[in-house]
């Protein structure tokens, strides 16, 4: 491992904005995960305040209305609070029969109302996130949300599966299952519920537009896998990420992999800014609407990721 390691610098060719209302929600956000009970210490309250929760939701979405950004905001909170409680932190995070029941209850709180289990602040949490959703997201929109969520719990276990066996995955499999174990696309499946529009089936699931959130998805993961890394060398079991697959598959050092992480990012971004500008000259305007969230989302994880807490404080 390199002795020093040292993170490339990224950017964007995309504007940023910010929603007013990110300040307030970040309030409203940390008030709602102590009433829920997420926050069982006041280490918890202190490390969760850091994150800055309102603010990665006002910037990912910042058109979104109060409502909708604050419903945004607590279901981001609740995948914060699950992330350091259950997976790579936590002993539970190298043990996939483990999480796989733990998943596999919560799945069952997402995808039909039911009344969650007592004395289990995450379920109470993920059941009152869902029904909000559901009273603001038509029937197409809610399969959408369950379905990014399904990827993202089996991802966790997917990963779960490799940290136990010590073992990373190959550079493929590991690009493509990273969409979906950083839950980006449980966030890009409630832009237009936040935002107060109804996108087409048409669009969403048209073959482009399928493509160019997935490279948006890309292009915010790989940058947290850049960002990140410091905090993963330092508090992780075992280190799941980019730079870390990299290493492995071409037996490379760290600051040489976080430079090819670097240099694929910055395709992803080339390869969506490209296939965008066809897809918007006959897009509709929800289409467009959408497609200035995922830009939003590129830029704003950025923005966010240096103003966090999230990636500099000690372990919970």
């Amino acid at each position: 491992m390199d002795a020093v390691v040292t993170l490339p610098r990224l950017s964007y060719p995309f504007e940023a904005e910010v929603s007013p209302h990110s300040g307030r929600v970040d309030e409203f956000t940390f008030g709602w995960a102590r009433a829920m009970g997420l926050l069982r210490t006041a280490q918890d309250a202190e490390r969760v305040r850091g994150i800055r929760v309102g603010w990665l939701a006002g910037r990912t979405s910042p058109r979104s209305t109060l409502e909708g950004l604050r419903l945004l905001a607590d279901w981001q909170m609740w995948l914060f609070a699950f992330d350091d409680a259950f997976c790579d932190e936590s002993p539970t995070g190298d043990r996939p029969d483990l999480l796989a029941r733990t998943v596999t209850r919560y799945l069952g709180i997402i995808e039909e109302p039911r009344t969650p289990p007592r004395g289990d602040p995450f379920a109470g949490a993920l059941a009152d996130v869902s029904d909000r959703i559901r009273s603001r997201a038509n029937p197409v929109q809610r399969a959408r949300f369950v379905r990014a969520v399904v990827g993202y719990f089996l991802a966790q276990c997917w990963e779960a599966a490799n940290r136990g066996r010590h073992s990373p995955p190959g550079l493929a499999e590991y690009v493509h299952m990273r969409r979906h174990s950083g839950a980006v696309p449980t966030c890009m499946a409630l832009i237009d519920v936040a935002g107060g529009f109804s996108l087409a089936s048409e669009e969403f699931d048209d073959p482009r537009g399928v493509s160019l959130s997935e490279c948006a998805t890309n292009v915010a993961c790989w940058a947290n896998d850049i960002l990140s890394y410091p905090k993963e060398i330092s508090r992780s079991r075992v280190v799941h990420s980019l730079p870390a697959v990299l290493s492995a598959e071409f037996g490379i050092g760290v600051n040489e992999a976080l430079q090819r992480t670097a240099v694929m990012h910055d395709q992803e971004v080339a390869r969506y800014t490209a296939a965008e500008r066809a897809v918007r000259e006959h897009a509709s305007p929800q289409l467009h609407r959408y497609l200035a969230d995922l830009r939003f989302w590129m830029r704003g994880n950025l923005d966010w990721s240096v103003e966090t807490e999230r990636y500099t404080r000690p372990a919970a």
